[in-house]
């Protein structure tokens, strides 16, 4: 580059060497502009930034109008010292640059390599410690196992010293139950007389009481007994004792989730108990009532206990030799110190169940020391003056076991809450429970139970009078007296009832005797005249207006009447219904329920606004020419005739409808009339105490439906004629044209045209014809029509009703009066009603013997195992 330009510079060479080098330079600039991707452009402007930096090192510049000096024309050109060879230069810029690219790239391969050799590294440590992690997680889950192998060896161990210390326990209880010594009287059957108290004698009285209870419509409560205490304590126990069957599922730790209802009923046709399990209200699976073994029920009450709910299980038990009882078994309540939630919901279970007055409480707790005790605070939110509550102290063999006097055991036993029932009582455990499931050993170990507290009491020397407090069987006593002195104190009440009917029967067979004796023509004119007396004097008082007839029930709105009526709504000549606003047209208590004379004036208003608002119908020349005819002396239409025609012809199409329809309206009004009189006379009885509790009463006439539907048929006739006539005196109101034409040329002065072809002729006739149906007819027809209906319908039916339906009562002969009576039968019906009588006067005479014998058996029973009830 710096040669071309000296070569530039220098003037003495040709153009032939200026074109050589150009070209040479030309070629190597654009060789190495290609081979660098540099364009040549840019190629010269760096090598113009190089030139000058030589320049500036060298010195001075040199004169450019110096003339170089003469170079021959032959040989190379002469050497310049500061000129440097272009394509040496680039050669080694080259070698320079691609050997700087091959380091960079040997570099970046090293770079690479040693990347992936730290990669390969750092995945073999990975992988390494991987596997060193598996290696220590396998020996983790082998030495886990070991100790799970280790710890279920010594779990296994464990529960099998507990097996067998509990099966030495069960062992050494069952020996210590079976060794226990009986006492004075007893035999080793003796806890089954425990549980069979009553003879069958007493219970199949006690059925028979109930029946004759049923009969009687009498109601005997039973007794209702909750079971309410803490989780763990005994109620379930309990409750399976006094019945002496498995039934429940028992254990520590609230083995009961949701309440039970045990209802115990007396059936004697039951010789073995039947339990049935009503539907489900919770578990869809159990929708339905189940019959299930006896020694199946445990189990059955188990499924159905898995949840935690405050909807019951319902248990039907029905044997022969039991009392109707009905025990509640609660989920046991919670301590103070575990779960808030859980023991809200228990809580107000419990005291939803308890709350009742008429139920009693059973409180079951176990025996431990006065001060320690729980639940009395929960007891007294429930029943504060502990009226109606039993305490139960539960597992007091444990608590005897701490006692070593005699003194301990009296202040212990005597602890209790004055003026309450309490017992101690000791059941068998739940491993013993399990051994001995069948009812009859079951029975024996809780007798066994109870004769060990007994001698160790009697080892103590406890003081007698709290015995009737020891033991399940004295707790079992005292709720079968509870059930017992329910039943006796109702069987005064329930021989009351039996007397009562049986007097009643026997006053209702004299008094029948007495009527079939008496029913004869006389009596039934006597019974006649008094109903019609009776049934017309409540028609006309509820004519002339009345509130007896309770307006509320019995009266009808104007809606109301049109609706029940059927054909209620006012059609017009057309057939149309006429519509209109009864407000609007002012029609009084169109909305007030009425009856009778009300009801009628309303309807005489709204017959009234319906007449006045209307209208003649169109008329057409037809109409008018026909009408017109021939004057025969002169030969010119009459006009006026045609007008008066007009009028009287549109007259009787606008009102005859109306007044027909006031007429049926009126009949519908009067005869409804019968049913209101027909609830008077019922509530009169009421009222006056006048009902007879007898089938048959020949003194009421509810028992002659034949002779009051004749009455009725008598006063419906009378109504229909009166209308009838009513109606026809009604139309007498449409006078015929001559008189309507009299009246107008007589009175009236009017000029009408004489023309036929006077287009006036139509407008004017029409115009009179309107006049007079509006002006003269239709104000004198509405006029009269309301008199008449006045005058010849409501005065009759005030006034001749009386005397027509009397009578025609009256004048019936006697034959004819026993057709209407139906005398034949209803001396058959009152013989079949003393049939009757006398047998349910014999029945109650012999139920009264059998109550008697079943009260004195069922109050006085012979106790079959201990002493006498406390």
């Amino acid at each position: 580059e710096d040669g071309i330009r000296d070569l530039v510079r220098s003037r003495g060479l040709g153009d032939v060497y200026k074109r050589q080098v150009s070209t040479q330079s030309t070629g190597f600039f654009s060789s190495v502009c290609f081979s660098r991707f540099v364009s040549p452009s840019k190629m010269f402007k760096k090598s113009d930034r190089n030139k000058d930096k030589a320049d500036k090192s060298k010195g001075p510049k040199r004169n450019q109008d110096e003339t170089p000096s003469a170079i021959p024309e032959q040989g190379p050109p002469p050497k310049q010292e500061s000129t440097v060879s272009v394509p040496v230069t680039t050669r080694d810029d080259e070698e320079r640059k691609r050997k700087e690219l091959e380091e960079k790239e040997r570099k970046r391969k090293e770079e690479e390599e040693e990347r992936r050799k730290k990669e390969n590294e750092e995945k073999k440590e990975k992988e390494k410690k991987k596997k060193l992690e598996e290696e220590e997680k396998k020996k983790k889950e082998k030495a886990m196992k070991e100790e799970e192998k280790k710890k279920k060896k010594e779990k296994e161990d464990r529960r099998k010293e507990e097996e067998k210390r509990a099966e030495e326990d069960e062992v050494a209880e069952t020996k210590e139950l079976e060794s226990v010594k009986l006492g004075p009287g007893e035999t080793s059957t003796t806890y089954s007389e425990l549980y069979h108290l009553f003879p069958s004698e007493v219970f199949v009285a006690y059925d028979k009481l109930q029946d004759f209870a049923r009969d009687l419509n009498t109601q005997i409560s039973h007794p209702e007994i909750v079971l309410i205490g803490l989780q763990g304590h005994g109620k379930s126990s309990i409750l399976e004792a006094l019945l002496g069957h498995q039934i429940n599922t028992v254990g520590y730790g609230g083995a009961t989730q949701r309440p039970l209802y045990l209802n115990i009923i007396n059936n004697t046709q039951c010789e073995t108990p039947k339990v049935t399990i009503k539907r489900d209200s919770v578990l869809s699976e159990f929708d339905h009532d189940e019959i299930v073994p006896l020694t199946e029920l445990s189990n059955e009450i188990e499924k159905r206990n898995k949840i935690v709910s405050s909807d019951a299980v319902f248990v039907q038990y029905e044997f022969k030799d039991t009392c109707n009882m009905t025990f509640i078994d609660t989920p046991g309540l919670i301590p103070e110190d575990q779960g808030d939630l859980i023991k809200t919901k228990i809580d107000q279970t419990v005291m939803n169940l308890a709350k009742p007055p008429h139920r009693l409480i059973l409180c079951v707790e176990e025996a431990k020391d006065w001060e320690r005790i729980e639940m009395m605070d929960f007891v007294k939110q429930l029943d504060p003056e502990l009226s109606r509550t039993t305490f139960v102290y539960t597992k007091f063999h444990n608590q005897l076991q701490k006692m070593t006097n005699t003194r301990q055991v009296n202040r212990f036993l005597s602890g209790t809450p004055p003026d309450t029932k309490s017992f101690f009582t000791t059941l068998i455990s739940t491993k013993l429970r399990q051994k001995f499931s069948e009812s009859d050993r079951f029975q024996e170990k809780i007798w066994q139970a109870y004769r060990r507290d007994m001698n160790g009491l009697e080892q103590l020397q406890f003081d007698k009078r709290f015995e009737a407090n020891i033991g399940l069987h004295a707790l079992r006593k005292y709720l079968l007296h509870l059930s017992w002195k329910n039943y006796q104190d109702n069987v005064p009440k329930i021989l009351k009832r039996l007397r009562q009917k049986k007097a009643s029967s026997e006053n209702a067979l004299e008094k029948i005797q007495s009527q079939l004796a008496t029913l004869d023509s006389l009596k039934l004119r006597s019974l006649a005249s008094d109903y019609v007396v009776d049934f017309l004097q409540i028609i006309e008082r509820l004519i002339t207006g009345t509130s007896e007839g309770n307006p509320t029930v019995n009266g009808q709105s104007l809606e109301e009447e049109k609706l029940q009526h059927g054909d209620g709504e006012w059609i017009d000549a057309h057939n149309r219904i006429i519509k209109f606003d009864p407000d609007e047209w002012k029609i009084p208590y169109w909305d007030s329920k009425l009856y009778g004379g009300q009801q009628f004036e309303r309807l005489l208003s709204e017959f009234k606004s319906v007449a006045e608002h209307t209208r003649i119908s169109d008329v057409t020349m037809d109409d008018v020419a026909t009408a017109a005819g021939i004057n025969k002396l002169n030969n010119i239409p009459n006009y006026a005739w045609a007008a008066c025609d007009l009028a009287q012809q549109k007259s009787r199409e606008a009102f005859i409808p109306l007044i027909e329809q006031l007429c049926s309206r009126t009949v519908y009004t009067m005869k409804r009339l019968t049913d209101i009189a027909e609830k008077i006379v019922e509530s009169r009885k009421v009222k006056w105490n006048l009902r007879s509790d007898n089938v048959f009463d020949t003194d009421n006439l509810e028992q002659y439906p034949y002779f009051t539907f004749h009455v009725k048929d008598l006063y419906y006739k009378f109504v229909e004629l009166t209308a009838q006539s009513c109606l026809e005196k009604c139309l007498d109101e449409f006078y015929d044209t001559r008189t309507i034409y009299w009246d107008l040329t007589e009175y009236a002065d009017r000029s009408l045209p004489m023309d036929r072809n006077d287009p006036d002729t139509k407008r004017a006739v029409v115009d009179l014809a309107t006049e007079l149906f509006k002006e003269t007819l239709q104000k004198r027809i509405i006029k009269n029509v309301l008199l008449k209906f006045y005058n010849f319908f409501l005065v009759p039916m005030q006034t001749e009703l009386w005397s027509v339906v009397q009578g025609k009562i009256s004048s019936l002969s006697d034959t004819e009066l026993e057709q209407i009576f139906e005398v034949n039968a209803t001396k058959d019906r009152i013989k079949e009603e003393e049939k009757r009588l006398l047998q349910i006067v014999s029945q109650c005479a012999e139920q009264e013997v059998v109550l008697l014998e079943a009260a004195s058996k069922y109050s006085h029973p012979v106790l079959v195992g201990l002493s006498k009830v406390e």
